[in-house]
């Protein structure tokens, strides 16, 4: 099943820092979109990925 979320860069950039440590899940970034309308819903938990 899929999901697609928005994120802060810093929290994208630590969350697949961690994934890379223990691949838990398959990931796929998109920085683009045709219509260039990020999804609205944010990455749940993701002050949690904002730290070190």
């Amino acid at each position: 099943m899929g999901f697609d979320y928005r994120a802060a860069v810093a929290a994208a950039d630590n969350l697949i820092r961690d994934w890379q440590q223990k691949r838990w899940c398959a990931i796929e970034l998109i920085l683009y979109t045709v219509e260039d309308c990020p999804p609205a819903t944010r990455l749940p938990n993701e002050r949690l990925f904002l730290g070190p």
